[in-house]
């Protein structure tokens, strides 16, 4: 994924399409996206077309990013934008699998080598 920042346009409102555009969001993710948090919630003009406003967009963002980068399920996301809005929420720890493979081998090799161990004791308490 990349993180490069996303510039949104300097504006109010938004159409889907614009919305779209800005986020790399599909519409109709958008519009799960809108049953399931309850937050994102955009007006509807009387023709019924969606107009976003700017923290919807950033919500938007927000929302991708726990689910495509940080790996949340859509549970775990709305548990975590509950908690942002509380002022709660902690850093999100950093991903070993990502950024460190070699450790994340490491890592895997030890705990091969103590299930190993611990199986042998079993064994001698058996």
């Amino acid at each position: 994924m990349s993180h490069e920042p996303v510039i949104i346009p300097d504006k109010e409102e938004f159409k889907i399409s614009e919305v779209c555009e800005i986020t790399g969001v599909k519409p109709f993710v958008l519009r799960y996206w809108e049953q399931e948090f309850p937050e994102l919630a955009p007006a509807k003009q009387p023709g019924g077309q969606r107009v976003y406003r700017r923290r919807d967009v950033e919500l938007v963002l927000r929302i991708k990013q726990l689910l495509y980068e940080e790996q949340f399920t859509v549970a775990g996301a709305k548990k975590r934008l509950a908690e942002e809005a509380q002022g709660r929420a902690l850093s999100p720890a950093p991903r070993l699998d990502k950024h460190h493979p070699d450790q994340v081998e490491r890592l895997r090799q030890a705990l091969a080598e103590m299930k190993q161990e611990l199986a042998g004791i079993l064994q001698e308490l058996s």
